[in-house]
């Protein structure tokens, strides 16, 4: 359910925000209130007793880089935020943190509640922000899965008492789609190893190639996060006094333990797909195996075969009545010698 709009949203000679997807004002215990953003200007954004607000851009509007350069935020935050720069970073300096983190496409028309985890069809995508104490400004190309997620959790009653974990709140939902995600792709794999190990192979081979593909796609965004997350730990003391600090060490938390269940998926589909390799080949060599088998049993009688077929005088058995069984016995014997000889060297032993 919408939001309701705030009637006492000051006005401004701005003409508005353009390219503002929403603008939310939270109150001292974290509740959310929409405003009009086509009615406020960047005055609207100073701070204000115990409250903040929430700002997000569509860089996508040409617009966007005007609003920017008239947001009370410093001059680094502001070159964050309209930067093309794809690459995830987190900076604090004084009071204010910007940077970039990598985010899920939203699909148009997809349910989050339903459906949480990644679909084969869902890209990569950029969050530039900028987090003051009483500012937090998101800004975006393409319509992102998690801000998404925690706009409707805003407007369900969700609560967020600082722009700081606000943007921990949509960081935790990245981590829950590669959460999700991940466990369907566990499920999936044990179904495959289930099959394996019953020795009935099939599609296999293609279902792992498709599964690993997938953990990539999962792991490559959780390592960059990861690692910019931990090069900021290790940049600012434990005992730093910004709220920054300890929401950063609880999503290295769960971003360390998300990146182990990932990394035992990636190592279990690897092994399963040797495994399920080595028993086709394994199948190959037991049909290669007969093939020759049966090659070596029947050359004696073909050969046989082949010197009763001349038609040249001499021949034995040519002229009497029983030349036929003969030929026959011959050719049987023939291929029983064969077989002893085999057993004998040991290749006709079963394996």
């Amino acid at each position: 359910m919408p939001l309701p709009a705030d009637p006492e949203a000051p006005a401004s000679p701005f003409a508005g925000l353009p390219a503002a997807l929403w603008l939310y004002r939270f109150d001292a215990e974290g509740r959310a209130r929409i405003l009009n953003a086509a009615k406020c200007g960047p005055d609207a954004l100073d701070a204000f007793a115990d409250g903040w607000h929430w700002l997000h851009l569509d860089l996508s509007d040409a617009r966007s880089a005007q609003v920017v350069a008239m947001l009370p935020i410093p001059d680094d935050a502001r070159t964050a935020l309209v930067s093309p720069d794809t690459h995830v970073n987190l900076q604090l300096e004084d009071d204010a943190a910007h940077g970039v983190f990598v985010d899920w496409v939203h699909q148009r028309g997809v349910d989050l509640a339903v459906e949480g985890q990644l679909r084969g069809d869902d890209g990569i995508g950029w969050l530039h922000f900028a987090a003051t104490p009483g500012l937090l400004v998101t800004a975006r190309r393409q319509a992102l899965r998690s801000v998404e997620a925690a706009r409707r959790g805003m407007a369900g009653g969700m609560r967020a008492g600082s722009p700081v974990r606000l943007l921990e709140v949509i960081a935790d939902h990245f981590a829950d789609t590669v959460e999700r995600s991940s466990d369907s792709l566990s499920v999936r794999l044990d179904r495959i190893e289930d099959r394996v190990l019953a020795d009935s192979i099939g599609e296999e081979r293609r279902d792992l190639a498709q599964l690993r593909h997938q953990t990539v796609r999962l792991h490559r965004p959780l390592t960059a996060m990861r690692r910019v997350l931990k090069q900021f730990e290790q940049r600012h003391p434990a005992d730093a006094e910004h709220e920054l600090l300890p929401a950063v060490s609880r999503l290295n938390q769960r971003f360390d333990d998300l990146d182990g269940d990932v990394g035992t998926l990636q190592e279990r589909a690897r092994l399963l797909q040797d495994e399920v390799a080595a028993k086709l080949a394994e199948r190959t060599n037991r049909h290669l195996y007969v093939l020759s088998m049966i090659t070596a049993l029947l050359l004696p009688p073909s050969l046989v075969a082949g010197i009763f077929g001349m038609n040249l005088p001499g021949l034995p058995f040519a002229h009497g009545t029983h030349g036929l069984v003969f030929a026959l016995l011959l050719g049987a014997a023939s291929s029983v010698a064969v077989y002893l000889m085999l057993r004998r060297m040991g290749v006709a032993r079963s394996t």
